[in-house]
């Protein structure tokens, strides 16, 4: 159900994007899928597009749409990855910034400098909430954003993956989205999300029981994804929403041995995020 009070201006589109990471190695390291099965099975879920670097394969992809993802640090050139991407049909890119210990100043200068590049191809980009990166903690997010703001008079787009965020703060299951729609300013500048089953001590859980059924943690997670999908709906746009249903397979291995089948999960996540987007509408 919509939200008492608010209002909406149209219906928003929902553009879900499957991650190729989560057919890396898959099933196995032996019998990993083609490339032609694994857009094949992309497509045959149900999702609008692809998410990956920018690597020759996914000239193979067909009617996908294209997100692009990168990481840049500090004095890296990263101009042809951007153009590769446009080439190759993205309509945008997520951007890795820099390390946790980079110096402020020197992230900002990476970002004006993605900002450049970003015009200069026609590329729309978003800054990736993510461990390990710049961005890892949402003070250290904020303080980006205020300085790119006052650097260039504009808002730092992002992309909110709030797993990580999560277990930096350990959050409970009840938290999630009362602690995570905060501080505003974050979420006002999301252009993408990366949506995964989460709680405060795993970036990745799974979504199904090797029964097939939902498991307690994921139905938790789900709470979440409701707050999330109504606050969006309500915002006074008509862009559509894109998200990436980001579980990791391997290389890194964000799948731990005892979970169930990867590509089962996603395709299970991706129904329920289509289900809770049109009851919210």
């Amino acid at each position: 159900m919509k939200a008492a009070g608010s209002r909406k201006t149209g219906v928003r589109p929902i553009q879900l994007f499957a991650s190729l990471w989560s057919l890396r190695q898959y099933p196995d390291r032996v019998r990993e899928w083609s490339w032609g099965k694994k857009f094949a099975a992309i497509r045959s879920a149900g999702f609008d597009g692809v998410f990956s670097p920018p690597i020759p394969a996914l000239a193979g992809r067909g009617e996908l749409r294209y997100l692009a993802v990168t990481s840049i640090g500090v004095g890296a050139k990263f101009q042809e990855t951007f153009a590769t991407a446009r080439n190759l049909g993205a309509i945008a890119i997520d951007v890795q910034l820099c390390d946790f210990d980079t110096p402020c100043a020197a992230a900002l200068k990476v970002a004006l400098k993605v900002r450049t590049v970003a015009r200069d191809c026609t590329l729309p980009f978003a800054i990736e909430t993510h461990r390990d990166t710049f961005t890892e903690t949402p003070e250290a997010t904020l303080a980006l954003a205020g300085a790119y703001r006052d650097a260039t008079g504009e808002t730092l787009p992002l992309c909110l993956d709030h797993s990580h965020f999560a277990v930096v703060r350990h959050l409970a299951p009840a938290d999630l989205w009362p602690r995570l729609r905060e501080p505003p300013a974050l979420l006002a500048a999301a252009t993408q999300f990366h949506l995964r089953p989460f709680n405060g001590h795993h970036c990745q859980l799974p979504a199904l029981t090797t029964a097939g059924r939902r498991t307690p943690e994921y139905r938790d997670w789900l709470k979440y994804v409701a707050g999330l999908f109504a606050h969006e709906q309500a915002r006074p746009t008509a862009d559509p929403l894109l998200v990436v249903v980001e579980l990791g397979h391997a290389a890194p291995a964000y799948r731990l041995s005892g979970f169930p089948d990867t590509w089962s999960d996603v395709v299970a996540v991706a129904t329920d995020l289509r289900r809770q987007w049109r009851e919210i509408l």
